[in-house]
Protein backbone atom coordinates (compact mmCIF):
# COMPACT_ATOMS: atom_id res chain seq x y z
CA UNK A 1 0.00 0.00 0.00
CA UNK A 2 3.24 2.56 0.65
CA UNK A 3 4.28 1.67 -3.15
CA UNK A 4 0.49 2.36 -4.32
CA UNK A 5 0.90 5.63 -2.04
CA UNK A 6 3.66 6.91 -3.69
CA UNK A 7 3.18 6.04 -7.14
CA UNK A 8 0.33 8.54 -6.72
CA UNK A 9 2.20 10.81 -6.06
CA UNK A 10 4.83 10.07 -8.39
CA UNK A 11 2.16 9.99 -11.16
CA UNK A 12 0.96 13.45 -9.73
CA UNK A 13 3.59 15.15 -10.71
CA UNK A 14 4.37 13.46 -13.84
CA UNK A 15 1.04 14.64 -15.14
CA UNK A 16 1.21 18.50 -13.59
CA UNK A 17 3.59 18.49 -16.68
CA UNK A 18 0.86 17.70 -19.44
CA UNK A 19 -2.24 19.17 -17.70
CA UNK A 20 -3.92 21.92 -19.38
CA UNK A 21 -6.94 24.06 -18.24
CA UNK A 22 -9.91 24.44 -21.51
CA UNK A 23 -10.13 28.23 -21.55
CA UNK A 24 -13.36 30.29 -20.60
CA UNK A 25 -14.22 33.87 -21.64
CA UNK A 26 -13.21 36.31 -19.78
CA UNK A 27 -15.23 37.73 -16.38
CA UNK A 28 -15.33 40.60 -14.86
CA UNK A 29 -14.51 39.42 -11.26
CA UNK A 30 -13.66 43.06 -9.66
CA UNK A 31 -17.35 43.83 -10.78
CA UNK A 32 -19.12 41.05 -8.59
CA UNK A 33 -16.44 39.39 -6.24
CA UNK A 34 -18.97 39.00 -3.28
CA UNK A 35 -20.90 36.55 -5.90
CA UNK A 36 -18.17 34.59 -7.11
CA UNK A 37 -16.76 34.14 -3.05
CA UNK A 38 -20.35 32.54 -2.43
CA UNK A 39 -20.38 30.80 -5.85
CA UNK A 40 -17.11 29.13 -5.41
CA UNK A 41 -17.33 28.40 -1.35
CA UNK A 42 -19.49 25.57 -1.89
CA UNK A 43 -17.98 21.84 -1.38
CA UNK A 44 -19.77 20.63 -4.38
CA UNK A 45 -18.96 22.71 -7.94
CA UNK A 46 -20.23 21.34 -11.06
CA UNK A 47 -17.16 20.56 -14.23
CA UNK A 48 -17.78 24.49 -15.46
CA UNK A 49 -17.91 26.42 -11.87
CA UNK A 50 -14.56 24.65 -11.03
CA UNK A 51 -12.62 26.39 -13.82
CA UNK A 52 -14.58 29.32 -13.12
CA UNK A 53 -13.63 29.53 -8.98
CA UNK A 54 -10.40 28.33 -10.33
CA UNK A 55 -9.74 31.62 -12.71
CA UNK A 56 -11.52 33.30 -10.12
CA UNK A 57 -8.85 32.27 -7.33
CA UNK A 58 -5.91 33.03 -10.21
CA UNK A 59 -7.48 36.79 -9.97
CA UNK A 60 -7.68 36.77 -6.29
CA UNK A 61 -3.98 36.24 -6.51
CA UNK A 62 -2.90 38.87 -8.66
CA UNK A 63 -4.83 41.05 -6.93
CA UNK A 64 -3.65 40.67 -3.63
CA UNK A 65 0.30 40.76 -5.46
CA UNK A 66 -0.59 44.13 -7.40
CA UNK A 67 -2.44 45.64 -3.94
CA UNK A 68 1.39 44.66 -2.30
CA UNK A 69 2.71 47.39 -4.77
CA UNK A 70 -0.30 50.04 -4.63
CA UNK A 71 0.36 50.02 -0.45
CA UNK A 72 4.27 50.66 -0.93
CA UNK A 73 2.92 53.65 -3.42
CA UNK A 74 0.81 54.64 -0.91
CA UNK A 75 3.04 54.82 2.02
CA UNK A 76 4.79 57.75 -0.07
CA UNK A 77 1.81 59.08 -0.89
CA UNK A 78 0.53 59.63 2.67
CA UNK A 79 3.52 61.69 3.50
CA UNK A 80 2.94 63.93 0.86
CA UNK A 81 -1.14 64.36 0.94
CA UNK A 82 -2.11 67.77 2.34
CA UNK A 83 -3.43 66.83 5.75
CA UNK A 84 -6.97 67.87 6.22
CA UNK A 85 -9.74 66.60 8.41
CA UNK A 86 -12.14 65.82 5.50
CA UNK A 87 -9.09 64.13 3.02
CA UNK A 88 -7.80 61.98 5.88
CA UNK A 89 -11.58 60.94 6.92
CA UNK A 90 -12.12 59.83 3.72
CA UNK A 91 -9.03 57.69 3.13
CA UNK A 92 -9.80 56.37 6.76
CA UNK A 93 -13.27 55.33 5.66
CA UNK A 94 -11.97 53.83 2.33
CA UNK A 95 -9.45 51.68 4.04
CA UNK A 96 -12.17 50.53 6.47
CA UNK A 97 -14.17 49.11 3.16
CA UNK A 98 -10.65 47.51 2.02
CA UNK A 99 -10.19 45.70 5.12
CA UNK A 100 -13.54 44.74 5.34
CA UNK A 101 -13.29 42.93 2.02
CA UNK A 102 -10.12 41.85 2.27
CA UNK A 103 -11.22 39.55 5.50
CA UNK A 104 -13.79 38.23 3.48
CA UNK A 105 -11.75 37.40 0.89
CA UNK A 106 -8.70 35.22 3.19
CA UNK A 107 -12.60 33.88 4.86
CA UNK A 108 -13.11 32.61 1.28
CA UNK A 109 -9.36 30.86 0.37
CA UNK A 110 -9.38 29.36 3.83
CA UNK A 111 -13.15 27.76 2.74
CA UNK A 112 -11.32 26.90 -0.45
CA UNK A 113 -8.44 25.45 0.35
CA UNK A 114 -10.69 23.29 3.08
CA UNK A 115 -12.63 21.98 0.24
CA UNK A 116 -9.76 21.05 -1.76
CA UNK A 117 -8.02 19.00 0.71
CA UNK A 118 -11.27 16.94 1.38
CA UNK A 119 -11.48 16.36 -2.62
CA UNK A 120 -7.63 15.53 -2.84
CA UNK A 121 -8.29 13.31 -0.22
CA UNK A 122 -11.21 11.44 -1.37
CA UNK A 123 -9.73 11.15 -5.07
CA UNK A 124 -6.36 9.62 -3.60
CA UNK A 125 -8.19 7.43 -1.48
CA UNK A 126 -10.82 6.76 -4.28
CA UNK A 127 -7.25 5.79 -6.99
CA UNK A 128 -5.59 3.54 -4.43
CA UNK A 129 -8.62 1.39 -4.19
CA UNK A 130 -9.29 0.94 -8.14
CA UNK A 131 -5.12 0.61 -8.21
CA UNK A 132 -5.76 -2.54 -5.25
CA UNK A 133 -8.53 -3.84 -7.04
CA UNK A 134 -7.10 -3.96 -10.42
CA UNK A 135 -4.26 -6.50 -8.38
CA UNK A 136 -6.60 -7.89 -6.88
CA UNK A 137 -7.85 -9.64 -10.09
CA UNK A 138 -4.77 -10.14 -11.42
CA UNK A 139 -4.26 -12.20 -8.63
CA UNK A 140 -0.27 -11.66 -8.97
CA UNK A 141 1.87 -8.87 -8.10
CA UNK A 142 2.83 -8.41 -11.46
CA UNK A 143 0.71 -5.47 -12.49
CA UNK A 144 2.28 -3.53 -9.78
CA UNK A 145 6.16 -4.59 -10.29
CA UNK A 146 5.91 -3.66 -13.69
CA UNK A 147 4.10 -0.02 -13.08
CA UNK A 148 6.65 0.70 -9.89
CA UNK A 149 9.84 -0.77 -11.32
CA UNK A 150 10.59 1.61 -13.73
CA UNK A 151 14.18 3.70 -13.65
CA UNK A 152 12.61 7.00 -13.40
CA UNK A 153 10.15 9.09 -14.42
CA UNK A 154 10.09 9.51 -17.74
CA UNK A 155 10.08 5.20 -18.08
CA UNK A 156 7.42 5.47 -15.25
CA UNK A 157 4.80 7.48 -17.94
CA UNK A 158 5.76 5.46 -20.40
CA UNK A 159 4.35 2.58 -18.84
CA UNK A 160 1.47 4.31 -17.16
CA UNK A 161 0.53 5.76 -20.61
CA UNK A 162 1.28 2.31 -22.63
CA UNK A 163 -0.38 -0.40 -19.79
CA UNK A 164 -3.99 -0.95 -20.93
CA UNK A 165 -4.99 -1.81 -18.00
CA UNK A 166 -4.50 1.94 -16.72
CA UNK A 167 -8.35 3.22 -17.81
CA UNK A 168 -8.59 6.56 -19.06
CA UNK A 169 -10.31 6.53 -15.76
CA UNK A 170 -7.63 6.24 -13.65
CA UNK A 171 -5.38 8.83 -16.15
CA UNK A 172 -8.64 12.00 -15.15
CA UNK A 173 -8.10 10.85 -11.59
CA UNK A 174 -4.32 11.23 -11.38
CA UNK A 175 -4.64 14.69 -13.69
CA UNK A 176 -7.80 15.76 -11.24
CA UNK A 177 -5.17 15.38 -8.53
CA UNK A 178 -2.21 17.26 -9.95
CA UNK A 179 -5.08 20.13 -10.90
CA UNK A 180 -6.11 19.89 -7.08
CA UNK A 181 -2.26 20.11 -5.70
CA UNK A 182 -1.23 22.68 -7.87
CA UNK A 183 -4.69 24.53 -6.71
CA UNK A 184 -4.24 24.06 -3.14
CA UNK A 185 -0.18 25.89 -4.01
CA UNK A 186 -1.74 28.56 -5.55
CA UNK A 187 -4.47 28.91 -2.88
CA UNK A 188 -2.63 28.75 -0.11
CA UNK A 189 -0.39 31.46 -1.77
CA UNK A 190 -2.81 33.98 -2.27
CA UNK A 191 -3.80 33.77 1.54
CA UNK A 192 -0.48 34.54 2.41
CA UNK A 193 -0.46 37.78 0.15
CA UNK A 194 -3.94 38.64 1.47
CA UNK A 195 -2.91 38.40 5.19
CA UNK A 196 -0.14 40.70 4.07
CA UNK A 197 -2.38 43.28 2.47
CA UNK A 198 -4.40 43.24 5.35
CA UNK A 199 -1.60 43.85 8.35
CA UNK A 200 -0.56 46.41 5.68
CA UNK A 201 -3.87 48.00 5.52
CA UNK A 202 -4.40 48.22 9.15
CA UNK A 203 -1.06 49.48 9.77
CA UNK A 204 -2.05 52.56 6.74
CA UNK A 205 -5.85 53.10 9.16
CA UNK A 206 -3.47 53.26 12.23
CA UNK A 207 -0.95 55.79 10.65
CA UNK A 208 -4.13 57.71 9.19
CA UNK A 209 -6.24 57.94 12.71
CA UNK A 210 -2.97 58.92 14.28
CA UNK A 211 -3.17 61.81 11.80
CA UNK A 212 -7.01 62.44 11.99
CA UNK A 213 -6.27 63.03 15.77
CA UNK A 214 -3.45 65.36 15.60
CA UNK A 215 -5.58 67.15 13.20
CA UNK A 216 -8.59 67.43 15.42
CA UNK A 217 -6.19 68.41 18.31
CA UNK A 218 -4.94 71.33 16.37
CA UNK A 219 -8.50 72.24 15.46
CA UNK A 220 -9.65 72.31 18.79
CA UNK A 221 -6.81 74.30 20.29
CA UNK A 222 -7.09 77.38 17.70
CA UNK A 223 -10.73 77.11 19.01
CA UNK A 224 -10.38 77.28 22.45
CA UNK A 225 -7.49 79.98 21.88
CA UNK A 226 -10.07 82.00 20.25
CA UNK A 227 -12.88 81.80 22.72
CA UNK A 228 -12.71 84.15 25.88
CA UNK A 229 -14.29 81.49 28.09
CA UNK A 230 -13.60 77.99 27.80
CA UNK A 231 -13.41 74.94 29.86
CA UNK A 232 -9.62 73.99 30.56
CA UNK A 233 -8.67 70.81 28.79
CA UNK A 234 -5.63 68.54 29.35
CA UNK A 235 -3.37 67.15 26.77
CA UNK A 236 -4.07 64.10 26.88
CA UNK A 237 -8.32 64.80 27.47
CA UNK A 238 -7.62 67.03 24.02
CA UNK A 239 -6.43 64.06 22.49
CA UNK A 240 -9.41 61.62 23.60
CA UNK A 241 -11.92 63.99 22.69
CA UNK A 242 -10.48 64.38 18.84
CA UNK A 243 -10.63 61.07 18.75
CA UNK A 244 -14.17 60.80 20.13
CA UNK A 245 -15.46 63.85 17.47
CA UNK A 246 -14.01 62.09 14.75
CA UNK A 247 -15.92 58.87 16.07
CA UNK A 248 -18.98 60.52 16.27
CA UNK A 249 -18.75 62.25 12.92
CA UNK A 250 -17.95 59.38 10.80
CA UNK A 251 -20.82 57.36 12.47
CA UNK A 252 -23.83 57.21 11.10
CA UNK A 253 -26.87 59.16 12.83
CA UNK A 254 -29.76 55.79 12.67
CA UNK A 255 -29.63 52.40 12.01
CA UNK A 256 -30.19 50.49 15.07
CA UNK A 257 -32.85 47.25 15.68
CA UNK A 258 -35.42 46.77 18.55
CA UNK A 259 -34.21 45.64 22.08
CA UNK A 260 -33.85 41.95 22.48
CA UNK A 261 -34.27 40.36 26.33
CA UNK A 262 -31.23 38.28 27.22
CA UNK A 263 -31.32 35.75 30.20
CA UNK A 264 -29.99 37.86 33.03
CA UNK A 265 -32.81 39.81 35.11
CA UNK A 266 -30.03 42.61 35.94
CA UNK A 267 -29.00 42.97 32.30
CA UNK A 268 -32.41 43.53 30.95
CA UNK A 269 -32.97 45.69 33.42
CA UNK A 270 -30.43 47.92 32.71
CA UNK A 271 -30.83 47.68 29.13
CA UNK A 272 -34.65 48.76 29.53
CA UNK A 273 -33.36 51.66 31.61
CA UNK A 274 -30.99 52.94 29.46
CA UNK A 275 -33.56 52.66 26.29
CA UNK A 276 -35.80 55.10 28.70
CA UNK A 277 -33.28 57.55 28.07
CA UNK A 278 -33.67 57.86 24.49
CA UNK A 279 -33.42 61.86 23.26
CA UNK A 280 -32.40 63.01 25.85
CA UNK A 281 -29.00 65.41 25.39
CA UNK A 282 -25.39 64.56 25.58
CA UNK A 283 -23.98 66.73 28.17
CA UNK A 284 -20.30 65.99 28.47
CA UNK A 285 -19.14 65.13 32.28
CA UNK A 286 -23.32 64.58 33.45
CA UNK A 287 -24.12 61.34 34.81
CA UNK A 288 -27.56 62.79 35.15
CA UNK A 289 -29.47 65.76 35.80
CA UNK A 290 -26.20 67.75 37.05
CA UNK A 291 -22.90 68.59 36.16
CA UNK A 292 -19.98 66.77 37.37
CA UNK A 293 -19.41 63.45 39.01
CA UNK A 294 -21.18 62.33 41.49
CA UNK A 295 -23.91 64.65 40.88
CA UNK A 296 -27.51 62.72 39.14
CA UNK A 297 -26.60 59.06 39.30
CA UNK A 298 -29.62 58.49 41.97
CA UNK A 299 -31.67 60.61 40.11
CA UNK A 300 -34.56 58.41 37.82
CA UNK A 301 -35.53 61.79 36.29
CA UNK A 302 -32.31 62.74 35.12
CA UNK A 303 -32.20 64.16 32.02
CA UNK A 304 -28.24 64.80 30.53
CA UNK A 305 -25.96 62.49 29.94
CA UNK A 306 -22.17 61.38 28.68
CA UNK A 307 -21.60 57.79 27.41
CA UNK A 308 -20.34 56.94 30.80
CA UNK A 309 -22.41 58.41 33.07
CA UNK A 310 -25.27 56.42 31.33
CA UNK A 311 -23.75 53.45 32.22
CA UNK A 312 -23.21 54.15 35.64
CA UNK A 313 -27.10 55.66 35.85
CA UNK A 314 -28.88 52.81 33.86
CA UNK A 315 -26.83 50.26 36.63
CA UNK A 316 -27.73 52.39 39.38
CA UNK A 317 -31.40 52.40 38.78
CA UNK A 318 -31.53 49.12 38.28
CA UNK A 319 -29.73 48.55 41.26
CA UNK A 320 -26.32 47.55 40.51
CA UNK A 321 -24.11 50.43 42.63
CA UNK A 322 -21.32 51.40 40.79
CA UNK A 323 -19.28 54.04 40.48
CA UNK A 324 -18.81 57.03 38.13
CA UNK A 325 -15.98 56.32 35.71
CA UNK A 326 -14.39 56.71 32.49
CA UNK A 327 -15.11 54.67 29.40
CA UNK A 328 -11.69 53.68 29.74
CA UNK A 329 -12.33 52.27 32.92
CA UNK A 330 -14.91 50.51 32.51
CA UNK A 331 -13.03 48.32 30.10
CA UNK A 332 -11.03 46.85 32.42
CA UNK A 333 -14.01 46.66 35.01
CA UNK A 334 -16.39 43.65 35.92
CA UNK A 335 -16.37 39.93 33.56
CA UNK A 336 -14.35 40.14 30.47
CA UNK A 337 -17.31 38.26 27.44
CA UNK A 338 -17.30 37.30 24.16
CA UNK A 339 -18.93 38.79 21.14
CA UNK A 340 -21.06 35.63 21.42
CA UNK A 341 -21.79 35.42 24.83
CA UNK A 342 -22.72 39.40 24.59
CA UNK A 343 -26.41 39.66 26.03
CA UNK A 344 -28.95 42.92 27.07
CA UNK A 345 -27.22 44.49 29.80
CA UNK A 346 -23.42 44.22 28.99
CA UNK A 347 -21.34 46.90 28.11
CA UNK A 348 -18.92 47.82 24.70
CA UNK A 349 -16.27 49.38 24.58
CA UNK A 350 -14.88 51.69 21.44
CA UNK A 351 -11.17 52.74 20.41
CA UNK A 352 -10.69 54.98 17.60
CA UNK A 353 -7.01 55.00 17.83
CA UNK A 354 -6.29 57.01 21.33
CA UNK A 355 -7.61 54.73 23.54
CA UNK A 356 -10.97 53.61 24.94
CA UNK A 357 -12.96 57.12 24.31
CA UNK A 358 -16.75 55.71 24.04
CA UNK A 359 -18.69 52.83 25.97
CA UNK A 360 -22.44 51.88 25.06
CA UNK A 361 -25.08 49.32 26.70
CA UNK A 362 -25.94 46.59 24.71
CA UNK A 363 -29.83 45.95 23.88
CA UNK A 364 -29.48 42.29 21.85
CA UNK A 365 -30.39 41.87 18.71
CA UNK A 366 -26.94 43.34 17.57
CA UNK A 367 -28.13 46.75 18.68
CA UNK A 368 -26.60 49.46 21.25
CA UNK A 369 -27.45 52.56 23.22
CA UNK A 370 -25.35 55.01 23.71
CA UNK A 371 -24.87 58.87 24.78
CA UNK A 372 -23.29 59.70 21.82
CA UNK A 373 -21.52 63.76 21.82
CA UNK A 374 -18.33 64.99 20.44
CA UNK A 375 -16.55 65.15 23.73
CA UNK A 376 -15.70 67.86 26.35
CA UNK A 377 -17.09 70.90 24.13
CA UNK A 378 -20.16 69.48 24.16
CA UNK A 379 -23.19 71.17 26.56
CA UNK A 380 -26.56 69.68 25.42
CA UNK A 381 -26.32 72.59 22.57
CA UNK A 382 -26.83 69.98 19.20
CA UNK A 383 -30.30 68.21 19.29
CA UNK A 384 -28.45 65.36 17.11
CA UNK A 385 -26.36 64.32 19.87
CA UNK A 386 -28.22 62.66 22.44
CA UNK A 387 -29.07 58.91 23.98
CA UNK A 388 -29.79 56.44 20.73
CA UNK A 389 -29.94 52.99 19.16
CA UNK A 390 -26.93 52.47 16.74
CA UNK A 391 -26.40 48.91 14.84
CA UNK A 392 -23.49 47.06 16.02
CA UNK A 393 -22.89 45.70 12.83
CA UNK A 394 -20.69 47.90 10.51
CA UNK A 395 -18.85 50.75 11.04
CA UNK A 396 -19.30 50.79 14.70
CA UNK A 397 -18.02 47.14 15.06
CA UNK A 398 -14.64 48.01 13.43
CA UNK A 399 -13.42 50.32 16.26
CA UNK A 400 -15.26 47.71 19.34
CA UNK A 401 -12.52 47.50 21.94
CA UNK A 402 -14.02 44.88 24.48
CA UNK A 403 -17.16 43.36 25.90
CA UNK A 404 -17.50 43.95 29.86
CA UNK A 405 -20.15 42.51 31.89
CA UNK A 406 -20.56 44.90 35.23
CA UNK A 407 -22.97 43.39 37.25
Amino acid sequence: MKKLCIGILVASSIFSMSVARNPVAAIDFAAEEDKYIKLCSSSSLTSANKQVCEDFNDYLSKKNSDLQKELNSNKSDLKETTSTISTVSAQINTIANDLAQLQKEINYLLTSIKNVETNIKNKEEEMRDRLYIMQSDYNTNHFIEYLFGSENFTDFFSRISTLNDITAYEKELIEELTRQKKSLETQRAAVQEAEKSLQAKKNTQVALQDKLIALKVEQQQAIKDNQTESNKVTAAQAKIDAALSALMDNAPSTGGGSYVPGSSAVGNAIAQKALTRLGMRYWWGAPGGGYGDGQGLDNPNAKYFDCSGLVAWAHRQSGVMIGRKTSASYANSGTRVTRSQLQAGDVITFNYGSGVQHIGIYIGGGSFVHAAGNGSGTRGQYPNQCVKVASLSGYWEKYVYNYRRLY
